[in-house]
């Protein structure tokens, strides 16, 4: 070799060969995966999440019962509200991209807000008009 020219095989000062590969059968490190053959499963937890769907449904439902429930002593209120409140959370949720279900949050939404807003007017018809009455409650 001639004075000037670099050794190819020389490795820059200040830095480390490289770590050598694990032996054969030996556990890879995190992220450092090989390729799987074809229709292997990937290991658990390294898929695409599963969407969080569950507070749009549950907001459905309970708008869409919140309506007739307006018929039992005033139930329609609370499970109306709370309806309404879960799913603007699930629509929430699908704006952010973690869930998928935005038809069944809107219809929850819109449902409970319906039911809600019709219980409040029935609550204030039948305290104005008096046919709400007050002392059977005063025994509680």
């Amino acid at each position: 070799m001639q004075p000037g020219q670099d050794d190819p095989n020389q490795q820059p000062p200040g830095s480390y060969p490289p770590p050598p590969p694990p032996p054969y059968g030996a556990e890879q490190p995190y992220g450092a995966g090989a390729q799987q053959p074809y229709g292997a499963q990937q290991p658990y937890g390294s898929g695409p999440a599963a969407p969080q769907n569950t507070q749009g449904l549950v907001g459905m439902i309970l708008g869409i019962a919140a309506i007739p429930l307006l018929c039992c002593l005033y139930l329609g209120l609370p499970v109306g509200i709370a309806g309404a409140v879960l799913s603007y959370l699930g629509l929430n949720k699908v704006k952010a991209g973690v869930a998928t279900n935005r038809s069944q949050a809107l219809a929850g939404l819109i449902c409970g807000a319906i039911a809600a807003v019709l219980g409040l007017v029935g609550l204030i018809i039948s305290i104005t008009t008096g046919a709400w009455n007050f002392s059977s409650y005063s025994s509680l």
